[in-house]
């Protein structure tokens, strides 16, 4: 196998604090500190966060490192899945995260739409928005999810370029445009998104994308623990949490 999780544990995930303001450490946005123990000698260790390979230590001794941290409109995405593998160094930069149990493409709490335009995209077309249901199967078109408008020609130019479709791709020159989004993270269930046109005078035209999407990603972790008893003579700690809502 080229990469190894025996013998890695106690990994640990926190914010990165920079610097001391007000007597209360300044938190780096979009950043972490992971740590952990391993017993791999003479293996250099990787780093992935929600599936996707986010970094790998310099040293094969070194057991922490600084990695990025997926940022949604309301900060650090409150959920992060974090493990730590050992490899040897001819696969350093060997990305494994659709092999890694729970990691697969197909799971995640983030969402990818790409749609095609069509006929609908003439010159008075200025930009997409996208909105969702919130998991109540009802549309909700006051505020879009989009953190900016998703222009739908960049300097005046589709993104396929005029006469780029050709036969057999779906559409041609400006309707061949292909565009994407990608959401912040989400709670599971079933979420329903809808793509809207806007035109220059900010006025929503059409629906360019209309679909469902079954999101189940890795549970949830559990969170609050709080030490409920302690034995000091024998040095054992009983310790209550809240249980992972997905389990």
């Amino acid at each position: 196998m080229p990469y190894v999780k025996e013998g890695i544990t106690r990994v640990c995930i926190r914010p990165l604090a920079l610097d001391i303001v007000a007597g209360e450490p300044a938190v780096s946005i979009g950043a972490v500190e992971v740590t952990w123990d391993s017993n791999q000698e003479g293996r250099w260790h990787q780093v992935y966060v929600n599936g996707h390979l986010a970094g790998v230590t310099v040293q094969s001794d070194d057991r922490r490192l600084v990695v990025s941290a997926p940022v949604g409109r309301d900060g650090v995405e409150s959920m992060l899945l974090v493990e730590v593998v050992a490899v040897d160094a001819a696969d350093c930069w060997t990305d494994f995260g659709a092999d890694l149990t729970g990691f697969g493409a197909e799971c995640g709490t983030r969402v990818r739409l790409t749609w095609q335009a069509g006929l609908y995209l003439d010159s008075g077309l200025e930009s997409f928005d996208v909105f969702a249901d919130g998991r109540t199967g009802t549309l909700d078109y006051t505020m879009p999810l989009n953190e900016a408008p998703i222009p739908a020609a960049e300097e005046g130019q589709a993104r396929w370029g005029f006469g780029c479709g050709g036969f057999g791709v779906g559409g041609y020159g400006r309707s061949a445009a292909c565009y994407e989004w990608t959401s912040d993270g989400l709670e599971p269930g079933t979420w329903r998104f809808a793509v809207m046109t806007v035109d220059r005078a900010g006025n929503r035209q059409a629906t360019a994308a209309d679909v469902s999407v079954d999101v189940t990603p890795v549970p949830r972790p559990p969170t609050e623990f709080r030490l409920s008893s302690y034995d000091p003579q024998a040095g054992i700690a009983m310790l209550d949490w809240e249980p992972s809502p997905d389990v």
